[in-house]
């Protein structure tokens, strides 16, 4: 049956299509307007509600520059902070995930509660009772959906609604909410954030760069699906892989900077986190369905495929890297074919600068 214009136009990009500069990957200025104006802004995915089960669990770690923890509170609900004490601008709770009774700052021991109040200030002097009344941590916006944990640090976020965009269409056939949470690995790359971005976003360079994937998936069928804010990697197996093969399942990337790869019986969460001009870590949150004794092969397949293709990844993110800061590429021409993802995701950087 004929491809309908609509369909089309989601498969393959227009022709004579140009990459972003290059002066965009490693200038001070642009990293420090992406932060500001999106990083900063929007809401973004920050981890998986399987990290925060049960009151006093937490995660903290710095997202685009700003520390910032997430909560389960004695009440039940997610709770959102700077992870900044009001007093001399020390961490709170020390950046990972684990489970507190008490908010107490790492530097001199102020005690907030779950909702972000200053309880006790111990030592400090003066009326303590009004400090306390006047002193509450800075908060951050938390919403869930589908066990997926968002938050914004902006003091008025966007809806947060339109911010999923066909997110919860491309999930429909998911339950997120039933993985359970297996183990965390953080990867430092040093590209611009961008950059590792578009490697996701096209599976052209799959059967150059990934001889262990390339096995277990029919290249010939590949394609990106770009719609609202998001990108879903469509292909088949291989029919003699079809048993064996790890890389089966659905593979989505939301805007800007989470990934979501989901097989048969896990996922890995994926996050995208900047931490500089020309410095990136990868947050990994792997989860499945079963995380018996009895399953840890299994799932380790999955792990261990993942670190392998995340290691391919890196390397030539770096190089790329290296060649866009050097001055002599400012832009090249994508292939219509292929990179119709990476037009996708150039349009909505472009809108950040526009």
């Amino acid at each position: 049956m004929p491809m309908g214009s609509e369909q089309k136009d989601r498969i393959f990009a227009k022709e004579n299509a140009r990459t972003i500069p290059a002066e965009w990957y490693h200038d001070t200025g642009i990293y420090r307007r992406e932060c500001e104006n999106l990083f900063h802004h929007d809401w973004m995915l920050f981890c998986h509600e399987a990290l925060l089960s049960t009151p006093g669990e937490y995660v903290a770690y710095t997202l685009a520059g700003r520390p910032v923890m997430v909560l389960r509170g004695k009440d039940g609900e997610l709770k959102g902070f700077h992870n900044l004490c009001r007093h001399r601008a020390s961490m709170v709770l020390k950046e990972g995930q684990g489970k507190t009774g008490v908010l107490r700052c790492m530097y001199h021991g102020w005690v907030y509660d779950s909702d972000g109040k200053l309880c006790k200030a111990p030592g400090f002097g003066g009326d303590e009772a009004a400090l306390c009344e006047r002193t509450s941590l800075f908060p951050v916006h938390v919403r869930s959906f589908a066990g997926l944990v968002f938050i914004s640090m902006a003091e008025n976020p966007p809806v947060f609604e339109k911010t999923l965009g066909a997110l919860p269409q491309a999930l429909e056939q998911e339950d997120l909410s039933a993985f359970k949470f297996h183990s965390m690995a953080s990867h430092r790359l040093k590209c611009n954030w961008k950059t590792y971005i578009e490697n996701y976003m096209e599976g052209y360079h799959i059967p150059v760069l990934h001889p262990e994937l390339n096995r277990d998936i029919d290249f010939e069928s590949y394609k990106v699906v770009t719609e609202n804010r998001i990108a879903r990697h469509e292909t088949g197996l291989r029919a003699d892989r079809a048993e064996d093969a790890a890389n089966t399942g659905l593979w989505v990337w939301l805007w800007p900077h989470v990934a979501l790869n989901i097989y048969k019986d896990g996922m890995n969460l994926e996050i995208v986190n900047p931490v500089g001009p020309e410095e990136t870590e990868l947050r990994y949150c792997y989860l499945f369905r079963d995380v018996s004794p009895e399953k840890e092969e299994e799932n380790r397949k999955v792990i261990d495929l993942s670190f392998t293709v995340t290691q391919q990844d890196i390397e030539i993110c770096e190089i790329v890297q290296k060649n866009l800061s050097a001055g002599v590429y400012d832009t090249g021409e994508l292939s219509p074919r292929h990179e119709n993802g990476v037009v996708h995701f150039h349009d909505m950087v472009r809108a950040v600068h526009a």
